[in-house]
């Protein structure tokens, strides 16, 4: 059995023994390991240690069991906890509020067990990696390295550095593969240095294996800006290079925009049926609300804006880790999967806000943003130039982007930091929207 399956016998066992006494010892004999052996590799699987992982699956079975009807106290004590002292402060510790508001502001799902299969991230070592290479023509004495994410905060588990000189990705998106191959190979044609596919033995772009790909490209010279080059020095222009670069890009995509085959996103109405009503819930729960203000605001004047915006291929994800810099100057983009048709104002603000987010370790990181914001529009102005209406519907883009991560992240335990952050992100620009958006 595969260390998925095995690691799946256990999270069943958790599963069905919530309101009995679990150990350590227990769990991992189910598995097969060691106790330090299967408590490393839990983590790395499923995002969080055993005990975290009980404890939320006992709170998500306790709180539903509580909805319809079961006594609270009684609950608590059922699935384990001393008090309802207890189960109340691990309850605020995970959802942001006691179990009574929570209830007032969501319906419960009845818990479904997790399936790691479906869910786990992939884990890969050198050796399996070595082996799926061996579909390219690459030496044998081969030099595997780590990639970071997120600022150069995180290790991610699915893109590596072959050599020096190539990325090996995998993935389950493959349908946006594809849309990455064509967008990346046009940027190729028009000068932009962009990841291209490394063909392999059988002359193909990527391999499949079950419902995952592998894919190998060319790494495009330079790396992406750490935090803190991007708020040192003159932040207006180095803003200026991010947005000045986004639009270059969408000079190109948007003359590929008849001849590709993309999701087609309406995002006010992503906005107002999905990411409003939940972030509206979020932010009620985890105790940092917006005022009706904000929603009124948002819903009247976007509303009002929408239609007016230009539309066409964007990026989609053009955060600062997928901007790559070389001598000073942007030297490419990296991962096209999510592009989609949508307002092509969408991407200078969501590399602002990325920009933002990543930016934990700048203690006056909201204090400089306006200077980075003000430099990524003015660099995207430059290059295409904006409409009325979209120098308007720049703090409503920015508020979508908020509500909508808000939104994604809801209930991610392995991203609870960066949900965080987000919340509080969305507060501050509302609040000082005069200083972010002096224009408008």
């Amino acid at each position: 059995m595969t260390t998925i399956q095995l690691l799946q016998k256990s999270i069943d066992y958790i599963e069905e023994n919530l309101k009995s006494s679990i150990s350590l010892l227990e769990v991992s004999e189910i598995s097969g390991f060691s106790v330090y052996h299967f408590c490393r590799i839990f983590s790395n699987y499923v995002g969080m240690p055993v005990a975290a992982f009980i404890t939320k699956r006992r709170l998500y079975h306790g709180i539903y069991e509580i909805q319809n009807g079961k006594n609270i106290i009684d609950i608590a004590l059922l699935y384990g906890f001393d008090t309802y002292a207890g189960f109340f402060k691990a309850f605020k510790r995970e959802f942001g509020c006691s179990p009574t508001k929570f209830l007032k502001l969501n319906t419960v799902k009845r818990p479904i067990t997790v399936n790691l299969i479906r869910e786990a991230k992939i884990m890969l070592t050198q050796r399996e990696i070595k082996q799926i290479l061996s579909n390219w023509n690459l030496d044998s004495n081969l030099e595997i390295e780590d990639t970071l994410t997120l600022g150069g905060t995180v290790k991610s588990h699915n893109t590596w550095l072959i050599n020096g000189k190539y990325i090996f990705k995998t993935g389950k998106n493959i349908a946006g593969l594809k849309t990455h191959i064509a967008i990346s190979k046009e940027l190729e044609k028009s000068g932009v240095l962009a990841a291209t596919p490394i063909k392999t033995i059988k002359d193909e772009n990527f391999v499949i294996e079950d419902d995952r790909y592998f894919c190998l490209t060319n790494a495009i010279k330079g790396k992406f800006l750490t935090p803190e080059e991007r708020y040192a020095g003159n932040r207006i222009e180095t803003g200026k290079k991010y947005g000045e670069a986004i639009g270059n890009l969408h000079k190109i995509l948007k003359k590929q925009d008849k001849n590709s085959e993309v999701n087609d996103s309406n995002l006010l109405k992503t906005v107002l049926d999905w990411a409003l009503p939940q972030t509206k819930i979020t932010m009620e729960q985890w105790e940092c609300p917006l005022p009706d203000e904000f929603y009124e605001d948002f819903t009247k004047n976007f509303s009002k804006l929408y239609n007016e915006l230009p539309r066409h291929i964007i990026h989609r994800d053009p955060n600062p880790s997928n901007i790559m810099f070389h001598d000073g100057e942007v030297s490419g983009f990296v991962d096209f999967e999510i592009s989609e048709r949508n307002v092509r104002i969408f991407d200078p603000c969501y590399c602002a806000t990325g920009i933002l987010a990543e930016a934990t370790t700048i203690a006056d990181r909201f204090e400089k943003w306006d200077e980075i914001l003000k430099g990524i529009i003015t660099g995207y102005d430059n290059i295409c130039k904006l409409t009325e209406s979209e120098k308007l519907s720049i703090p409503y883009v920015i508020y979508s982007i908020q509500m909508i991560f808000i939104a994604w992240l809801n209930g991610k335990e392995e991203l609870k930091n960066l949900a965080m952050q987000n919340r509080k992100m969305l507060l501050w620009i509302w609040e000082n929207r005069d200083r972010c958006f002096p224009n408008i």
